[in-house]
């Protein structure tokens, strides 16, 4: 279709139209055809500022930074000096690769060339900062970002939140709950999904439950936080009566919600009822089923010793195995003494070609166990093979903000 527009432009003599031509590049940025765009950009008599800058985000977009930043560079070369949104774009492509020194350099950069960050610029930063787990400074730059009289907006909040939850400030929270108040964010779907999850991870349950209860909607992503949340927390059967409810009020459940009911009984031993749910929502609800979802089956299997049962599973799953599964089930035979099923997935582990350690770490030891050195030694040839390095333990100290 996009072509056949630009087709038409071209017939009718438009095509070097410079409002025109950025139209089309714009266009085929956002189809994700960036050839077209750049062959497009490159044949321009001219270029302003929007051209550029265009080609730019489009880059950044896909995460294509050292283009965008070749581009940023060329553009002062010719003249073109880049506004807010050129240097929004540029520090977006860094945060989103997670180059957050290289995108914090020119946020600064941006600052003292007299550019004014908007608010899309504050949440790409706050954004990559989480991205990179780098939680404390998440925090700190929206601080910044107030005390530079920014307002955030939805997309800052479910940004910020995670980052709060990861390091269990609840207070913090609180006080990002009371500014959701204060600026009419709080019938955000995403936004209270947000607190709801921020909540959860700092472990107050019913502060959690407080949000979901009081937002106006939900959407199903709102109940699969707040069952999720009752999930980590070992509150089974209130996750159960969440689920019912959800399907009373005729929200149906997706594959976070299977991932979600499927952790909370792994977790809270309650292996009959996470299968049953399992097969209806395979059988009868529709839902896809994903590796994470074989995932937590194994894991539950194991967790409650049914290794057989577990074993069944992963052979039935075969080349579809992940090393997640396998290391899940390799756990669950050492917990419950079964090196002899254990030893049945040693060909799974090493044709999966991982570069992970721990199932052959695992597996290695339940040989060493064995007294079977030569297997020891063989699965030490094949690590070597595969790349793949037992990493050192180290112990983590960190201060509280």
């Amino acid at each position: 279709m996009g072509q056949q527009v630009h087709c038409l432009v071209c017939k009718y003599g438009l095509c070097f139209d410079l409002f025109v031509a950025n139209g089309l590049i714009d266009m085929y940025c956002k189809c994700g055809s960036l050839s077209y765009a750049r062959k497009m950009f490159d044949e321009m008599p001219e270029r302003d500022v929007v051209s550029w800058t265009t080609m730019i985000a489009g880059y950044s977009n896909v995460g294509k930074v050292q283009e965008s930043r070749v581009l940023f560079e060329r553009m002062g070369l010719e003249g073109v000096e880049g506004n807010e949104f050129t240097w929004s774009a540029l520090i977006t492509g860094y945060a989103r690769v997670g180059d957050c020194d290289e995108a914090f350099s020119l946020f600064r950069k941006m600052s003292e060339e007299g550019l004014v960050p908007d608010v899309a610029t504050w949440n790409a930063m706050i954004s990559g900062f989480v991205q990179s787990r780098e939680m404390v400074k998440c925090v700190e730059l929206f601080r910044d970002m107030l005390f530079a009289g920014v307002k955030p907006n939805p997309g800052t909040i479910t940004g910020l939140l995670p980052a709060v939850g990861s390091m269990g400030k609840a207070n913090s929270g609180k006080e990002i709950h009371g500014l959701i108040y204060r600026t009419n964010m709080y019938n955000n779907v995403f936004v209270a999904s947000a607190l709801i999850d921020m909540y959860s991870k700092c472990g107050c349950v019913k502060h959690a439950r407080n949000v979901f209860d009081t937002v106006s909607f939900k959407n199903v992503a709102s109940w699969n936080a707040m069952i999720g949340c009752y999930g980590k927390h070992g509150m089974v059967n209130a996750a159960f009566e969440l689920l019912d409810k959800m399907e009373d009020e005729n929200v149906k459940p997706n594959q976070v919600t299977l991932t979600c009911v499927l952790a909370s009984c792994s977790h809270g031993g309650m292996v009959n009822k996470g299968l049953t749910f399992f097969k209806l929502m395979r059988e009868s609800q529709g839902v896809e089923i994903r590796d994470e979802h074989y995932g937590c089956v194994i894991d539950m299997l194991c967790r409650s010793g049914k290794i057989e049962e577990a074993y069944d599973l992963v052979h039935e799953l075969d080349t579809k195995v992940t090393d997640s599964m396998v290391g899940s089930f390799l756990n669950g035979c050492v917990s419950y003494n079964r090196p002899d099923l254990a030893k049945k997935v040693a060909v799974a582990l090493m044709k999966m070609k991982t570069n992970k350690p721990g199932g052959f770490v695992t597996l290695s030891n339940v040989y060493a166990g064995e007294g079977e050195w030569a297997k020891v030694e063989m699965l030490r040839e094949v690590m070597k093979v595969q790349g793949v390095q037992k990493l050192p333990g180290f112990s983590s100290l960190s201060n509280d903000i």
